[in-house]
């Protein structure tokens, strides 16, 4: 994508899909955005340490998911990636 291009959106203008999965998945686990920080920092040991505020714009759907930081989100919330990013349970494929 050439620089000062638009970027992909979701129909109500933000820039990631899973703003509202993760924010009611942090709440059904009764988890402060500071708590879920502290969860991403012990699933990534360490190699993530997110601040309150990228949470924030997470949530919001202003912020970028990196596919690494989508797979860790999954492990911290305890919930499939593809739930995240679609709302719907990864299946397993069958054999033909």
């Amino acid at each position: 994508m050439p620089r000062g291009d638009t970027r992909l959106r979701t129909e109500s203008g933000q820039l990631n899909q899973i703003a509202e999965r993760l924010r009611a998945r942090r709440r059904v686990l009764k988890l402060t955005q500071e708590q879920l920080c502290g969860r991403l920092a012990d699933v990534t040991s360490s190699r993530w340490i997110a601040a309150r505020k990228e949470i924030v714009h997470l949530e919001a759907g202003t912020r970028i998911v990196s596919d690494l930081e989508l797979l860790a989100l999954a492990q911290a919330l305890d919930c499939p990636p593809n739930w995240l990013l679609t709302g719907e349970e990864a299946t397993p494929k069958t054999s033909a």
